[in-house]
């Protein structure tokens, strides 16, 4: 005889049993008495509407409603909408207003990070003439936890807020439980009551009055941002130590000023126990269960588990515990239940066959609850099921092949495809295990289903923690007191030392809200009590036993529903861990480039070929066609020697600028010819041997002594190594990343006039030494030096890349024409440098060669002097439409060549072969190239 599918189940008790034996199956709804209750989770408590004939119970959230209508006879259930195109169209300019600020903040604590290593190069004892100093390098090192743990928090925060901003404030009202008329009202003079009479005033005042409005708005919003994060972080603490008051090891505790060390050292003892107790998990699936899953019920020794693949994880760190002393390790006999948040919050989600959906069951939250609904009513069908698993395989085979493609893109030989793509399987392996488990546990299923059972059945994965040991008391002090002085006090005593003061106040600042948000944690206390019922309102009450009133309870619930958001959606959740991640990642990719800069160091450049500069060749400008209007530039640009040539000559200096100074005069002579122009290197070797402190910028002074001993270049180097793509990031990260933002929000242009303030604040983290040593500093000062002795009466500046931005930023503070080419812009970075650069001499000096799809030059807003030339690299390899070699190329085609050399390259670049004006045949003359 079959046995009922109850006898098996663990979630149900042995009264729950016997009820079920002496009661008819199925279950009917009438064998239910339906009262409702409230779970904390809901987005604000239900309302209840009494009538004549029947009653609706108002489910809200957002601008949706779910209403319950009960009558005499039955229950009617609905969805309707209380919103508008109005409501979506006034709500949606708030979000954009959010994101704004959102971008804003991101921005800058990329720039925190930035700065943090940049100080480290260039203060710590890293940069060109100063010495390794230990103590600032451990020191900055030390402080990226605290610094990765703050930043993600705060834009995990601000996430919130923009979603927030969106759902009319809900998030907001429920933490803050102030009257939502209040808070509607404050709302409304943040996002556009305020910003609205400061433009309306304006308009009739300034002819600026949008970017006085923007700028308004912009601080109205990031005040409101304020606090908002203000009262999340003051009530998830509060939180943590209602929850710790009644906590059930401990006596309970009043919050008063003589508490305050008893709650300190409850907070600060679970914690150091929580991140330093040696764990085991098991990871299985529950097949067949006929209840609900209960948060505090253990699975692991049930019938129902699947015990073909429970897959139990031991970390090394805990065997090690395990063989210390108990005097330091205590051994839990038997382990210790470790709760899951997901539990404590009950928050699970039934996968039926109305609820299905392929992008849901591939998108699904790790870590989430998942009851899949298997057999009897509203179960998955076959075909459903089978879709998730071939949609699954199709989606991890994709991004294998994914991977394997983007290799190959890169250059990756077929040999270090196949390695690479087996080490990213290897280390993915356990999405395959997964996907295996979960067939033949809904095969299991299947085999067990009882025919004739109307009881639906449920499949699901349960991850179970158990303590196996945890450090003693003692071990908890020591620890606690290592992390405190290395992870906090070092640090900012060493940022302080090295003067990054702008840094080490904003790491104080983080740290010190950090610091309570790890130690008065709320999701470590809730792993310990395994709910949320101990916070039942008598922290805020007092000590009483009296049966609690309905307002009690009411009290009670909003209570839970406060704390219950903020853990799912602040201290916990996927948004958290997106945020940490991203901000590890960008951390982790800093470190490994000033890692490589540090191990490379600087150099002064590559050893020249001039074989492939062809003198019996050139090109001639097609017959009735355009040239670039500035292919000779002005007389005042003209090079000694040729008027016809001047772009394409600056366009080679810049290119040779990443040559070694032994190798200038060959390449001098090739192009301009024998003795015609000089590298004066030991000019600039003598300028840079008397400053104090001397940067890795590399540029090279060029004169004519024949033509125009007046005449001098000052070329500078592009990026080239660790320590220029330093200074690029230090320099145009900002300027870049508010683009960024400016490009992905609708109406986003009309946010321009105050991008440059708003960078010009994110700026004030460089401190005066770091600005002291940025590449353009040396640049300028070696110009204004050349001016001051009147050593040339014409001097011009050049470069490519970060050259070329170094070459305009250097012009513009000098007042000395520049030319540069693919060198990112400075319109939005301009009021960040030192001293600041005008709108009028960006205009004046600087001139940008701008290639098509070069993603450098597209760095930044240009002035208004630039030239766009054509770049014939294949759509896919836009990168290579930086390359110098191919930027001359394009202009000695399209401008002619005159009577200078053309290029070898050219023709595997696209262009056409030159016309020959010797004897030789092109394939002969560039037989090593071609």
């Amino acid at each position: 005889m079959a046995s009922s599918p109850s006898e098996n189940d663990p979630l149900l008790t042995e009264d729950k049993k016997a009820e079920e034996e002496e009661s008819p199956s199925p279950t009917s709804d009438d064998d239910f008495m339906l009262t409702f209750e409230d779970h904390f989770s809901l987005e604000a408590p239900s309302d209840n509407v009494r009538l004549r004939n029947n009653s609706v119970r108002v489910f809200s959230s957002g601008t949706q409603q779910f209403q319950i209508i009960t009558t005499k006879n039955d229950l009617k259930a609905k969805v309707t909408s209380d919103g508008s195109s109005g409501l979506s169209m006034l709500r949606g300019w708030y979000t954009l207003i959010a994101i704004l600020m959102m971008g804003f903040l991101l921005i800058f604590c990329l720039q925190v990070l930035l700065f943090l290593f940049v100080s480290l190069v260039m203060e710590g004892g890293l940069s060109s003439n100063q010495n390794l100093n230990v103590f600032h390098l451990m020191g900055a090192i030390l402080s990226i936890p605290y610094f990765v743990y703050g930043l993600a928090s705060t834009l995990t925060m601000a996430s919130e807020f923009v979603s927030d901003t969106w759902n009319g404030h809900q998030f907001f009202r429920s933490i803050l439980r102030w009257s939502p008329v209040f808070i509607d009202w404050v709302s409304f003079l943040a996002f556009m009551g305020i910003p609205f009479i400061v433009m309306i005033t304006k308009m009739f005042q300034s002819s600026t009055f949008w970017e006085e409005t923007a700028l308004t708005w912009f601080g109205c919003v990031a005040v409101y941002f304020c606090l908002f994060s203000f009262c999340v972080f003051v009530f998830e603490i509060w939180g943590a130590l209602e929850l710790l008051s009644h906590h059930p090891k401990y006596a309970l505790l009043d919050l008063n000023i003589g508490s305050v060390r008893e709650f300190a050292k409850r907070a600060i003892l679970l914690r150091m126990k929580h991140s330093y107790s040696g764990c085991r998990t098991r990871t299985f699936f529950v097949e067949g269960a006929q209840a609900l899953p209960t948060a505090n019920e253990s699975y692991e020794d049930t019938e129902n588990v699947d015990t073909e693949f429970v897959a139990t994880t031991i970390t090394l760190y805990t065997r090690l515990t395990q063989w210390l002393p108990d005097k330091y390790f205590f051994e839990y006999n038997p382990p210790k239940r470790q709760f899951n948040i997901e539990d404590v919050l009950d928050r699970e989600v039934f996968v039926t066959d109305a609820t299905w959906s392929l992008e849901k069951f591939f998108c699904r939250r790790a870590k989430a609850r998942s009851v899949m609904v298997v057999n009897g009513e509203s179960s998955l069908t076959d075909a459903q099921v089978w879709s998730s698993l071939i949609c699954a395989c199709l989606g991890n085979l994709l991004i294998i092949v994914l991977f394997a493609g983007f290799l190959a893109f890169n250059g990756v030989n077929t040999v270090g495809i196949l390695v690479l793509t087996a080490l990213f399987i290897f280390f993915n392996r356990e999405a395959a295990k997964n996907l295996y488990k979960f067939y033949d546990s809904y095969n299991d299923t299947l085999k067990k289903r009882n025919p004739n059972s109307k009881n639906s059945e449920t499949l699901y994965q349960i991850s179970e923690t158990h303590r196996v040991t945890r450090p003693s008391d003692k071990i908890c002090w020591i620890l606690f007191g290592c992390e405190i002085f290395f992870l906090l006090v070092f640090p900012f005593w060493m940022l302080c030392d090295i003067g990054n003061g702008p840094i080490a106040h904003l790491f104080a600042l983080l740290a010190l809200f950090s610091a309570f948000r790890h130690y008065f944690n709320v999701p470590v206390v809730l792993t310990e009590l395994g709910n949320l019922e101990y916070l039942d309102g008598k922290f805020i009450r007092g000590r009483d036993f009296e049966e609690p009133t309905l307002e009690d309870k009411a009290e009670d619930w909003l209570e839970k529903n406060r704390l219950s958001k903020i853990v799912a959606r602040i201290s916990q959740g996927a948004r958290k861990d997106t945020w940490s991640n991203i901000i590890a990642g960008i951390t982790v990719i800093f470190f490994l480039l000033f890692l490589a800069a540090f191990g490379a160091g600087s150099n002064n450049g590559s050893e020249a070929d001039t074989s492939n500069l062809l003198h019996d060749f050139e090109y001639k400008p097609l017959p009735n066609t355009f040239k670039y209007p500035t292919c000779s530039l002005t007389s005042d640009f003209a090079l000694p020697g040729s008027n016809e040539t001047a772009l394409a000559d600056y366009t080679f200096l810049a290119g040779i600028a990443y040559n070694s100074p032994e190798s200038m005069p060959e390449l001098l002579d090739t192009w301009f010819g024998k003795d015609v122009a000089q590298d004066n290197n030991e000019l600039v070797e003598e300028y840079r041997s008397g400053l104090e402190t001397d940067s890795a910028v590399h540029y090279k002074l060029i004169t004519f002594p024949k033509l125009n001993p007046e005449f001098a270049i000052v070329d500078i180097r592009g990026t080239n190594n660790g320590w220029d793509m330093i200074s690029d990031a230090q320099l145009w990260s900002a300027a870049w990343l508010a683009q960024a933002v400016r490009a992905v929000l609708p109406l986003g242009a009309i946010w321009s006039p105050i991008i440059d303030n708003v960078v010009e604040m994110i700026g004030v983290l460089q401190t005066e030494t770091l600005r002291h040593v940025a590449f353009y500093v040396q640049t300028a000062d070696f110009v204004d030096h050349l001016k001051d002795q009147n050593m040339f009466k014409e001097l011009r500046v050049t470069g490519h890349s970060l050259g070329g931005g170094l070459a305009m930023i250097t012009g513009a503070q000098t007042e000395t024409p520049a030319v540069a080419l693919s060198g990112p812009n400075t319109i939005i970075t301009r009021n960040t440098l030192e001293p600041k650069v005008s709108l009028d001499s960006l205009d004046k000096y600087t001139f940008n060669i701008i290639p098509d799809r070069d993603p450098v030059p597209a760095i930044d807003d240009p002035a208004k002097n630039y030239q766009r030339i054509n770049c014939l690299a294949s759509p896919s390899r836009f990168v290579d439409c930086h390359t110098a070699t191919r930027s001359l190329c394009d202009i000695l085609y399209t401008c002619g060549s005159g009577n200078r050399p053309v290029l070898c390259e050219c023709v595997a670049f696209g262009y056409p072969e030159p016309e020959p004006t010797g004897d030789r045949t092109f394939k002969r003359a560039c037989k090593a190239f071609l």
